[in-house]
């Protein structure tokens, strides 16, 4: 979302700092203490009015969808959460990246319902819409960047020391059951799942260990060490890379240029919303 200009009127919010009362040392150099406080008052000064320019409109956005009284249909939140997931190969992948996220399976239908209101919210105001024709035309032009990437089937066993590493690596290649062994042994979210990582690109992949799992051939087994530990990798299969179809990416892609013509109009949506609002500044001003 594109920030507004309003800047002069929280200026005076610099002068009683909300971090004061928890005020503590951060860090000593050579006998020199920075303080929260410094921390905190540059963070204002460099980041401050933009965050709360941006806190500002997104309030804005939310009361209007209230008094609008818009809903998100239940159907249409659980079809956007599933094309969310299904972005994952195995729960696990998806499990670990919304705690990562610091987030949850409630949380991210939460989201996607304010997402919905926000959509409708806009596209009722300003009669947006998107054609058959605006979409054939879309993917003809990025018809190259919609294909679907080479893909390999990878599984993976993560423990922390080399020596672990070396242990499941000779047990593998002596006939061990990989998926097993991952559930016993890996330290990795994959592991109750026996390893499987499922099918991913090579972009899904830090670049080294990319490099690594394409060139490797069905069966193999490959020991990487990390700053985490340590991955011992097989790949038992290749998908190689599927040019792109319109009836499978249409949605996508009209979803892509409406969001296109949202952010054309809301600047001076924002601006029209701010005009009406009854917006003032607290806190001690100099």
């Amino acid at each position: 979302m594109k920030n507004l200009a309003w800047i002069c009127a929280v200026a005076g919010l610099l002068s009683v700092p909300a971090w004061a009362e928890a005020d503590r040392d951060i860090v000593s150099v050579n006998g020199t203490v920075i303080r929260q406080s410094e921390v905190m008052d540059r963070l204002w000064k460099r980041f401050g009015p933009a965050t709360l320019d941006e806190m500002v409109d997104e309030l804005l956005l939310r009361q209007t969808v209230q008094t609008q009284g818009i809903k998100a249909d239940g159907t249409e939140i659980e079809k956007r959460f599933g094309r969310v997931k299904e972005q994952f190969n195995n729960p696990a992948l998806f499990e670990n990246q919304l705690k990562r996220d610091g987030s949850s399976e409630g949380k991210l239908r939460a989201d996607i319902a304010d997402q919905i209101r926000l959509r409708k919210l806009i596209v009722s105001t300003h009669k947006l819409s998107v054609t058959d024709e605006e979409s054939r035309k879309a993917f003809q032009e990025q018809r190259a960047k919609l294909a679907a990437p080479a893909t390999v089937h990878l599984h993976q066993i993560f423990v922390k020391t080399e020596a672990e590493a070396k242990d499941v690596a000779a047990k593998l290649k002596d006939g061990a059951d990989f998926a097993a062994l991952a559930r016993a042994r890996s330290l990795a979210p994959t592991g109750q799942y026996g390893g499987d990582y499922g099918f991913v690109p090579r972009a899904m992949l830090p670049e080294e260990i990319g490099a690594i799992v394409f060139a490797m051939k069905d069966g193999e087994i490959r020991t990487v060490s990390s700053p985490q530990g340590y991955f011992v990798l097989k790949v038992s299969g290749t998908k190689p890379a599927q040019p792109a179809q319109y009836q499978s990416v249409k949605e996508d892609l009209r979803d892509l240029l409406l969001e296109q013509k949202m952010k054309a109009v809301l600047p001076d949506y924002l601006q029209e919303l701010r005009h009406k609002a009854d917006i003032k500044p607290l806190g001690g001003q100099n």
